[in-house]
């Protein structure tokens, strides 16, 4: 089972890494309900220069299909979360590291 590194800061980012970005359903939603974003900063991949955007939204599932799509066509280093509150993670996504960080 893969084990994403992980965060809470809005303001921390993975400049090697595609990200999967998860906020927090509005009131009364059920986390099964949750959708994601996927985004990546500019990169260079054997000379070529990959630009930074964002997809979405996905199910959770799909988006973490997708940045690992992504991370392998384009040759980051990993797949990251960006999650609003750690509460919201379910297991059947995968692990998240037991600290917090992006190092």
């Amino acid at each position: 089972m893969t084990v994403y590194q992980w965060t809470t800061d809005d303001d921390e980012v993975a400049f090697d890494a595609i990200t999967v970005g998860i906020g927090a359903p509005p009131r009364g939603f059920d986390p099964v309900e949750l959708t994601a974003s996927v985004y990546w900063p500019d990169w260079i991949t054997q000379g070529d220069k990959v630009r930074g955007s964002m997809e979405g939204p996905y199910s959770i599932d799909d988006a973490l299909r997708r940045a690992e799509s992504l991370r392998t066509i384009w040759a980051f280093k990993r797949v990251v979360i960006a999650i609003e509150e750690r509460e919201l993670w379910q297991p059947e996504w995968g692990e998240l590291a037991e600290l917090e960080g992006f190092d």
